[in-house]
């Protein structure tokens, strides 16, 4: 993208944000990216880049409306400003707030990295784009935090969760709890275990343990796949179990 491109994008993202109105207004609105709604149909959190293995996002906005009947529409672009989804539909307003969003399940066979936007609008009335950025998967991103083994009694209490770091290269992963951890190779207890990542893909890291002191059969240290399931769980195998083996899932931690 040259300088001209980058100029522009940026005024398109500032004179987007600085025409939002106060949503408490006649006349005002909002509109985020969330990756997700709640029971009640209302964002979760407000992100502004989101990773091709999340799948589903959503585009929500709020507008302060007088009583009347409007249209409305929602048009999600990809990087290369292909129509990814469209939505129109008519609605009643009875004067108070309305919300209304559109949602996109990202597919890898056909949805690339880039830099994204949406434009919402009620016809006759006024309209909103707002930008946002599809990544590559981050294997790492999602592993960074606490995590706990999922059939634990109290999972996730905070004497036993473990907490997963990287190096600033990402070569060596990091894994420490308060309470220790042992490995199904070994009885002895370790406050921290050290991973050095041989090889990875979008959904695995190939690690062998720095400490561990036990080796296979054939003298050779023992190979562990991480193995994510998704955002929010991953189990181990090692590498001299047969395919379609793995241990108990760990969970993420809320906090």
């Amino acid at each position: 993208m040259n300088m001209i491109s980058i100029l522009f994008l940026v005024f398109l993202m500032v004179l987007s944000q600085s025409s939002m109105a106060n949503v408490d207004e006649t006349g005002g609105y909002r509109i985020l990216i969330t990756s997700s709604l709640d029971e009640n149909g209302m964002p979760i959190d407000e992100i502004d880049s989101i990773q091709l293995d999340h799948k589903l996002f959503y585009i929500f906005s709020e507008w302060n409306l007088p009583a009347g009947d409007y249209r409305y529409s929602c048009i999600i672009y990809d990087g290369d400003r292909r129509v990814v989804n469209s939505q129109y539909n008519t609605f009643k307003s009875d004067g108070s707030n309305f919300n209304f969003w559109c949602s996109h399940d990202l597919d890898k066979s056909t949805d690339k990295p880039g830099d994204w936007y949406a434009e919402m609008g009620i016809e006759d009335f006024g309209s909103a784009n707002i930008y946002f950025t599809v990544t590559e998967d981050n294997i790492r991103k999602s592993l960074i935090g606490k995590w706990d083994w999922s059939n634990q009694e109290d999972s996730c209490n905070t004497d036993h969760v473990i907490n997963i770091s990287f190096n600033d290269t990402g070569t060596k992963m990091y894994h420490s709890s308060q309470s220790g951890m042992r490995l199904t190779t070994s009885d002895e207890s370790y406050e921290e275990i050290v991973y050095s990542i041989l090889s990875e893909g979008d959904k695995y890291l190939r690690t062998i343990v720095i400490n561990e002191t036990q080796k296979t059969d054939n003298g050779e240290m023992f190979l562990w796949d991480l193995v994510l399931k998704d955002d929010k769980s991953f189990c181990w195998k090692q590498s001299e179990w047969p395919e379609g083996h793995c241990t108990e899932k760990l969970i993420k931690c809320a906090k």
